[in-house]
């Protein structure tokens, strides 16, 4: 197996090459074993240097399954259960809007995405990978959450409920945050001395790959680490540093819950993870239209082939080909990760005692990591009929690169209609607009002196979210009294590392009272409308 997997690597190669991720770091577990290591590219454009199976690379959504692991251990030293409701660990978490409801919101519900509320990742992670809410005010921010769909009625992915959770975690343990209890109850006892919740390492680790974002024409452009860690907000759901190494010793842990002998010192679980953990136990349904999409546990996604793999990858709105469809079924755990500047994937097989881990510092023409990820599954498991992934990671690539157009200009432009009404006067929207029932989320909007009038280009007025002025951004005139703050191309979006679930959410719908004053404005957040009301000024009536 092991040659048969290193044939392979010129193949991943060139979907490397395709998605023009700078750097990239694999590890496989075969039967037990560790058969390979492959490290490629470079994690630093400006000197050169290439990554090893040390290499720390951000390995954002990944993390969720350190957060599962963590509750798993209160609940079996019987500090919580998994169905303990989340207001009685936390008294002041009550919906604002729906609180009698939500007070059946139990610790399993956060962890399986299926609460239908709103994550709010548009006020609380910015550009830059800023993160624009203080972590202490995690529970007002989880209080205020739009409601998309009934409680456990649905797969709806939340990264600020695991913020939640490690506030739950914090809370049961007495520990300062939850990245020191995972430190002294996960990372230490694996020795995985490469791990860590804390950004600070970002700036000090000679051995960290640096994050790009990769343009339409193939350039990489740095992007600021992610300041999602055990000290920020929603840092819970992505705030995790690691390494191939230390990735491949917490996939030992892993698959060690699933056998008989929890004593083993190569893998030293005892005490991590329970036996057959309910952390695997299916939970939510992610697409009821398509048995191949998966499913999702409490920080893993399961998937039984025939199956479409990748189903948090940023690939899965592009192409998602089917594995195993002539061969036996498996069962397969996994994950992956998206932030700014890395994208990353994880997936253990217990049956075969195999896992597999990549790791890149590049958001690419496509994710790579996904792509290599499912080769290698499909190769360690002869999975029928082969999928060429050389060629699926070609057609994506081009998908992406029509993603901008596609998905936002021409919905916009096709819901805006031939009209366009004459650009109003801009002092009437000037101010101040808070969310409702959150007031630490506000917009401001601010005449923009450098910005031309013109309706085709910038409309002379700016945002800012939460009052940051890096997080400024130009608005352009879309009709009556509704602005968009789409910028002109693809390039100015990957570079900040914007990007939303539907073109509706660049649009700032702005509405007027019965004297004509503009009184308060709607965003449509993953297709919901959020209303920020207009703060009075001095003199006001």
């Amino acid at each position: 197996m092991p040659a048969l997997l290193r044939g392979r690597i010129p193949t991943w190669e060139e979907i490397r090459s395709v998605t023009r991720q700078p750097g990239i770091s694999i590890g496989v577990i075969y039967q037990g074993q560790e058969i390979l290591r492959h490290n490629a590219g470079v994690i630093d454009i400006e000197t050169g240097r290439k990554p090893d199976s040390d290499t720390l690379y951000c390995i954002a959504s990944l993390s969720k399954a350190f957060m599962a692991a963590s509750l798993d251990i209160l609940v079996r030293d019987g500090k919580t259960s998994w169905d303990t409701p989340v207001h009685s660990v936390v008294p002041d978490f009550r919906h604002t809007q729906k609180g009698a409801e939500f007070e059946e919101m139990t610790i399993r519900d956060i962890c399986s995405h299926r609460t239908g509320l709103l994550s709010l990742d548009e006020v609380t992670q910015g550009l830059d990978g800023r993160i624009l809410i203080d972590k202490k005010e995690v529970v007002k921010v989880c209080n205020a959450m739009p409601i998309k769909n009934s409680l456990r009625s649905g797969f709806l992915y939340n990264n600020g409920l695991f913020e939640l959770a490690g506030h739950i975690v914090e809370r049961l343990s007495g520990y300062p945050t939850w990245g020191d209890f995972q430190r002294d109850h996960i990372y230490d006892p694996l020795d995985m001395a490469r791990t860590t919740a804390f950004r600070d390492t970002d700036d000090v680790d000679k051995n960290f790959a640096k994050p790009y974002m990769i343009l339409t024409n193939g350039t990489p452009s740095y992007i600021p680490t992610t300041e999602l860690s055990a000290d920020s907000m929603n840092g819970g759901s992505g705030g995790v540093r690691s390494s191939v190494n230390d990735l491949l010793k917490w996939s030992h842990c892993l698959l060690a819950s699933f056998g008989e002998d929890l004593n083993s010192k190569e893998t030293k679980p005892e005490g991590i993870l329970s036996r057959h953990s309910p952390i695997f136990n299916r939970c939510t349904i992610a697409s009821p239209e398509d048995a191949t999409a998966g499913d999702y546990c409490m920080g893993w996604c399961h998937h039984r082939t025939p199956a479409k793999l990748g189903l948090i990858s940023p690939n899965r709105t592009l192409l998602s080909p089917t594995l195993g469809v002539e061969s036996p079924s498996l069962l397969i755990y996994g994950h992956q990760g998206d932030v700014p500047g890395n994208t990353c994937n994880i997936y253990i097989i217990p049956d075969t005692k195999s896992a597999v881990v990549v790791l890149s510092n590049g958001t690419g023409l496509s994710d790579a990591t996904d792509w290599i990820a499912q080769d290698i599954i499909q190769t360690i498991s002869d999975l029928q009929p082969q999928i060429d992934f050389l060629a699926v990671s070609r057609a994506a690539s081009q998908l992406y690169l029509s993603h901008f157009a596609k998905d936002f200009q021409d919905p916009l432009a096709s819901h805006r209609g031939d009209h366009q009404s004459p650009l109003p006067d801009l002092s009437d929207f000037t101010g101040t607009y808070v969310m409702e029932n959150l007031d630490v989320a506000f917009i401001k909007i601010l005449l923009d002196s450098d910005s031309d009038s013109d309706s085709n280009s910038r409309s002379g007025l700016r945002m800012l979210v939460n009052g940051y002025e890096d997080q400024s951004m130009q608005l352009r005139h879309y009709n009556h009294d509704t602005f968009s703050y789409l910028p002109e191309n693809f390039d100015e979006c990957l570079k900040r590392g914007l990007d939303r679930t539907q073109w509706s959410a660049f649009l700032l719908r702005f509405q007027r009272n019965d004297q004509e004053r503009v009184e308060s404005i709607l965003w449509a957040l993953d297709g919901v409308d959020t209303l920020f009301k207009r703060a009075r000024q001095a003199g006001e009536a």
